[in-house]
């Protein structure tokens, strides 16, 4: 096998099992094991291995000890340190290039609002997708390779966390696009400080008030 092939075949298991997370089709606690993933998607288990491998860094499955691999359970403390580290990744990016971003940037995050409506109520994956991909606009623009790739690793972590936290799904897509509304318009600003607290808002803000009503909850 090709290095290519090897390559496309890994990214497609990723995918195609990352899909299954973030859908429903793979529960948290669901046991994944390197023969079954093989013997389900007719590879050898060297892409089953490095595709897992993957999924482990975007935060959706965890090994431990007495289990080996499962689909990770996401609580309100791991949104919180993902929310908080994406917030800031993304805020030292709009600080590098000084929020001064192009026509071309701006037209893209405008396309995805739109976009956010067209989305099927309910289709998780497609939300997930929209959402990374206007996000990943703000830490491109900073041209900075090693950023971004931290932030890609927070990436499909940070979206079913919050997503998970949240007890509706069904009008998502719109609440989705009212939220990036409202962060496009402080981004668009050019206003640098502004644009910063906006994206701290918008990660942190929610994850905050469901911490406090973990804890109100916690010591009823």
């Amino acid at each position: 096998m090709s290095e290519f092939t090897f390559h496309t075949l890994r990214e497609s298991i990723t995918s195609a099992i990352r899909e299954k997370i973030l859908t429903g089709g793979l529960q948290p606690g669901c046991k994944l094991t390197e023969q079954k993933l093989a013997e389900e998607f007719g590879s050898s288990r060297a892409p089953i291995r490095e595709a897992l491998r993957q999924l482990e860094q975007e935060g959706l499955i965890e090994y431990s000890r007495n289990v080996g691999c499962s689909v990770k359970k996401i609580t309100i403390e791991d949104a919180y340190e993902i929310y908080l580290l994406r917030a800031n990744l993304e805020r030292t990016a709009l600080r590098h290039f000084d929020c001064q971003f192009p026509a071309e940037d701006l037209a893209a995050m405008r396309g995805l609002l739109d976009e956010m409506l067209q989305v099927p109520s309910g289709d998780l994956l497609a939300i997930v997708e929209n959402d990374n991909r206007f996000h990943r606009i703000i830490v491109q623009r900073a041209g900075l390779p090693r950023l971004l790739k931290f932030w890609d690793d927070l990436n499909y972590g940070s979206l079913i966390a919050g997503v998970k936290s949240g007890p509706y799904h069904g009008d998502l897509a719109v609440r989705q696009n009212v939220i990036h509304t409202e962060l496009y318009h402080a981004l668009a600003s050019r206003d640098t400080e502004a644009a910063c607290q906006a994206v701290y808002d918008h990660y942190m803000k929610p994850l905050e008030a469901l911490r406090e009503a973990e804890k109100s909850t916690a010591a009823r």
